[in-house]
């Protein structure tokens, strides 16, 4: 019996390359390439000038669960309804991520992670070989060395960058009471710590979240406050001195009815620099219900001798001027609803709360236990649960992949 060639595979190159470029989702695009060779020889072909852009990537929430890993794809509901769920085959080398604990994420698909929890940190390229190693031990004052465990990371460039800095929000571990988070920052492949773990002396003042703004490293306190450091590059390029911590006292944290704040994140938006505060009720285990925005307002005000100084201040938002903001602690993202047809502003959120329960990472391994299921989107002032709802616990919390 003569075989006939499937219709699909007769379909002209240039058509598939248009449909090809109109396919948002990474996914879908891999799956588009898969069906057979005729339609990856035509999709691996730069599409021609004057075909339509391809629409740009969107961040897609990673929920890591072992072999059952899946990610919830926004592009794929065209900003409508409950994203889209696609299998997550996560890297099992160089390092096993299948059952690492994310701790963030950056542009260009790089992931943290610690593969042993609270030991082997790295900063990981999916869909490569590529892993940074990130430090397990730090040295603290006295000169002694301490294992840490690092909650939240950022970095001030994409790595590779010739002035690229590591920045995390760490405890010391063995983890108890008495573990206060501290700030960590370094030169990247520098092979050694920028400087001394930065303690903080005040439980009041600990580290709610991290980000490079203009230049600057910036520390979101408890108390919604700033500490800054400014970077200082040394060494011919190889080492970086880190000038601070300033103290920009920001008023006093805010207070929203009966709800208690479950979480404070910074993120840049516009070039300004945001606080978004998450409320929920008074219970330890209650979802959000509430979101606040603000935006980091500063005065030159003179003070009693005439000299002009700098005040700082939070003054809340009731507009999020066409914005879609992602929030993540040392990764949080907005990007123009401009860009995506059929989206709408708001803010998007994911279940972050064991960084508050530091504790779990020294609990026996069956017990490690991620909750993965306070994630959705503050639209129209309430909560819309836009993802699945996750069926069990995790081994990781849920990050963002960030393309």
């Amino acid at each position: 019996m003569a075989m006939h060639t499937p219709p699909w595979e007769e379909l002209p190159a240039d058509v598939l390359r248009i449909v090809f470029s109109r396919v948002a989702c990474r996914a879908d695009r891999q799956v588009m390439a898969g069906v057979c060779g005729a339609w990856r020889r035509a999709v691996k072909v730069k599409v021609a000038t004057g075909q339509p852009p391809r629409p740009r990537q969107l961040l897609c929430l990673l929920r890591p669960n072992g072999g059952d890993s899946s990610v919830c794809c926004l592009l794929c509901s065209g900003g409508h309804g409950i994203s889209v769920v696609h299998a997550a085959h996560l890297p099992q080398q160089p390092v096993d991520a299948r059952h690492a604990r994310f701790f963030g994420s950056h542009d260009g698909s790089w992931a943290f992670l610690a593969s042993a929890q609270t030991s082997g940190h790295v900063l990981q390229k999916f869909g490569t070989d590529t892993i940074i190693p990130l430090p397990d031990f730090m040295d603290v004052q006295g000169g002694e060395s301490s294992s840490i465990v690092h909650l939240a990371a950022t970095l001030s460039h994409q790595p590779g960058h010739a002035s690229c800095l590591v920045a995390a929000i760490v405890k010391t571990y063995p983890i108890d009471v008495m573990s206060l988070r501290a700030v960590a920052f370094w030169r990247m492949d520098h092979g050694t710590m920028a400087s001394e773990l930065h303690r903080t002396e005040i439980e009041a003042m600990e580290p709610e979240d991290i980000i490079f703004h203009k230049g600057v490293l910036l520390v979101l306190t408890q108390q919604e406050n700033l500490l800054a450091w400014i970077p200082e590059y040394t060494d011919e390029g190889r080492g970086v001195e880190m000038h601070g911590p300033e103290h920009r006292a920001c008023g006093k944290p805010r207070i929203y009815n009966e709800l208690a704040v479950q979480s404070r994140y910074l993120v840049e938006s516009q070039n300004c620099l945001l606080l978004i505060v998450r409320y929920r009720e008074g219970h330890p285990t209650s979802s959000t219900q509430e979101l606040k925005v603000f935006q980091l307002v500063e005065l030159e005000i003179p003070d009693e001798n005439g000299i002009m100084m700098t005040r700082y201040n939070w003054v809340e938002l009731f507009s999020l001027f066409g914005e879609m903001i992602f929030l993540g602690r040392g990764c949080s993202r907005s990007y123009n609803v401009s860009n995506y047809p059929g989206f709408t502003e708001g803010v998007y959120f994911l279940d972050d709360g064991s960084f508050y329960h530091a504790d779990l990472l020294s609990h026996d391994a069956a017990d490690q236990k991620y909750t993965c299921s306070d994630n959705g989107r503050w639209v129209n002032l309430q909560v819309d649960r836009c993802f699945p709802p996750e069926q069990s616990c995790s081994c990781s919390p849920p990050i963002w992949v960030l393309p």
